[in-house]
């Protein structure tokens, strides 16, 4: 087996919050894994993840609260419900251009826009090829976890875009910065990343225009949108879900002192300070500043010789850095700045990258 890991900079699964620990023992002491996934008790840990991620949050009242496995499964699920409108995927790397896969597959509709990180992208959007009035579906990836990139203006798409429903993949985002709700209509994370809860769960919010748009959607599969509104609107899920991590999500984020407007304040300081760190030690960030995310840092290594000395080094400190994705896996590393991360992690990573 490998060296233990004491902070993982990994942009998912990442760095879990202190409190799981105690809290997966509570659900093991007091048989909760064991019962059936609609009694009273478990419509009442479903009820309360629900409201408090709600307040976490910050949703805007009538937002609901649903739960799916994974960010990936809410792409499928929303695919399906947006086949027959008129879409357009905003898309910065990988994983929005498996997104847009699956769009393009049930759907002859589905447009692409893939940004091009030299110029605004409010120039870019405009300046396309596309109907905006028409846009039906707007997808985009918030924090494109793949490279780093992000928007950090979405109300801008409300504003060219303003007959949409505007759909958000704010997995490496949800939970660590504040989403504009008012500027969107749907949004899902996994909870691996800025929740800091073990892999295996999504969360999907729906503002109530697109529960009004999709609650009588015809279920064409067994997750279909549909049923999955009917289901969460009376506390239940779809199918016997990942029961551990709805309750890690209501009694973690029942119990936390913090909202997400603290929470994304020191995640930004801590991300400004950062770039400026790493870039002081010679390692140049992957993309210009409009685009660096502040959740998933991005930086070249100086030469590919030092990747895996580096690497080996800072595994032996217990520190796990995440590799790059794709194209750009073997000249780049990613650095999670999540919220389940102290700042002495931090401290000691840039000691071994020193």
């Amino acid at each position: 087996m490998e060296g233990q890991i004491t902070y993982s900079f990994q942009p998912g699964p990442s760095q879990l919050l202190p409190a799981v620990e105690y809290w997966t023992q509570v659900a093991l002491k007091e048989g909760l894994l064991s019962r059936y996934h609609r009694d009273a008790v478990w419509k009442g840990i479903f009820r309360k993840a629900q409201e408090a991620l709600s307040r976490y949050l910050d949703l805007p009242e009538g937002w609901l609260v649903t739960f799916v496995s994974s960010a990936t499964e809410a792409w499928q699920i929303l695919a399906d419900a947006a086949a027959d409108m008129y879409s357009l995927h905003i898309v910065q790397g990988e994983f929005g251009k498996r997104w847009y896969s699956l769009q393009k597959a049930v759907s002859s509709e589905a447009k692409i826009l893939e940004v091009a990180f030299e110029s605004p992208l409010r120039e870019q959007l405009i300046a396309a090829d596309i109907q905006h009035e028409a846009i039906q579906y707007l997808a985009v990836v918030h924090v494109e976890t793949s490279v780093g990139a992000w928007i950090p203006t979405l109300g801008m798409l409300r504003e060219i875009f303003p007959k949409a429903i505007i759909a958000v993949d704010a997995t490496s985002s949800m939970g660590g910065i504040q989403i504009p709700w008012r500027a969107v209509d749907m949004a899902f994370a996994s909870v691996q990343k800025c929740f800091g809860l073990p892999p295996g769960l999504g969360i999907l919010v729906l503002s109530p225009q697109a529960v009004s748009t999709f609650r009588d959607h015809p279920r064409v599969r067994y997750n279909s949108l549909g049923y999955l509104i009917r289901q969460a609107e009376r506390h239940e899920p779809i199918h016997t879900p990942n029961l551990l991590g709805i309750f890690l999500a209501a009694q973690v984020y029942s119990a936390s002192s913090e909202s997400v407007r603290e929470v994304e304040n020191r995640l930004l300081a801590r991300s400004a300070f950062l770039y400026e760190a790493f870039e002081r030690k010679g390692f140049q960030a992957f993309l210009p500043p409009a685009y660096r995310s502040p959740t998933v840092l991005t930086f070249r290594w100086r030469f590919r010789e030092e990747a895996q000395v580096l690497r080996v080094k800072a595994h032996a400190e217990g520190l796990y850095v995440g590799w790059g994705y794709g194209l750009y896996k073997e000249e780049t590393f990613r650095v999670a700045n999540f919220p389940a991360l102290p700042d002495e992690a931090y401290e000691r990573l840039l000691s071994v990258f020193g």
